[in-house]
């Protein structure tokens, strides 16, 4: 009898320090200090993606803490209670953001700390920020792909893909032989564009010879045309002259002071 009372106590004891190096582990595994000083902060998501207590919350990639709880208020907003070791400064300006972690919709809190002057004030409740993760990804996915199947169907139901075709064919094909008519235009006509160039060259080169040859004769002309206008001046000024006399006479005469 009493070894087999002492047997029992020797496996109540095993167990008891196995559930407790169990327990042991379970903290370390998930980085739970129970002695660790905590900040316990709430902030309110209009959507939380899913997340739940348990779940990590990361600074700068490093994990600080954990969620603790998550809840809805009553105008149905996301409560999310997180907390963070307290040697962790935050800013009054710092960004809290639900995001996917993984492929299998594993969710984390991260924490952008802020840059502000002014400490974040803990005992108020803050607003979280929208991310965009997997889930968004998928969803506007969808959306697209719905909008392509929609587009896709209103191409089979109103266009004539065939008739499309034909009338790309068609287009083509008169396309081409106009380049084959001009292509035996250009061919038939070579020799002669080739003498009409070669003549224009040459009425050219003739032209440039002819003033060369009379830029003296030109500028004689000029000089003399310069001199003609001259005098041409000079007589409409004594002509001028001429009928403000005669204008003078006339008022004398009218006067009978002539």
């Amino acid at each position: 009898m009493g070894s087999s009372h002492s047997t029992k106590i020797k496996v109540g004891i095993t167990s008891l320090l196995a559930i407790f190096i169990m327990f042991i582990g379970i903290l370390w595994v998930k980085e739970y200090n129970p002695m660790a000083k905590k900040n316990i902060i709430t902030i309110a998501f209009n959507d939380a993606k899913g997340i739940s207590g348990g779940d990590p919350v990361f600074l700068s990639g490093i994990k600080v803490g954990e969620v603790s709880n998550v809840d809805l208020d009553n105008n149905n907003k996301a409560l999310v209670e997180i907390y963070v070791t307290k040697n962790i400064l935050l800013q009054s300006d710092c960004l809290f953001t639900v995001k996917d972690i993984g492929l299998m919709g594993d969710k984390a809190l991260f924490i952008n700390p802020g840059a502000s002057a002014t400490k974040l004030d803990t005992t108020k409740m803050h607003e979280g920020t929208e991310g965009f993760d997997l889930s968004d990804l998928i969803t506007n996915a969808g959306i697209v792909l719905q909008k392509l199947n929609r587009l896709s169907s209103k191409i089979d139901n109103d266009l004539d893909i065939i008739k499309l075709s034909q009338s790309f064919e068609q287009t083509f094909y008169k396309i081409q032989q106009a380049v084959d008519i001009y292509k035996e235009i250009a061919n038939n006509n070579r020799e002669p564009i080739k003498k009409s160039i070669e003549s224009i060259g040459k009425a050219s080169q003739e032209m440039q010879q002819f003033v060369r040859k009379n830029d003296e004769n030109f500028e004689n002309v000029l000089k003399s045309f310069e001199k003609t206008s001259e005098k041409i001046s000079l007589t409409l000024d004594s002509i001028e002259n001429i009928s403000t006399v005669i204008d003078t006479l006339s008022t004398y005469m009218k006067e009978n002071e002539g």
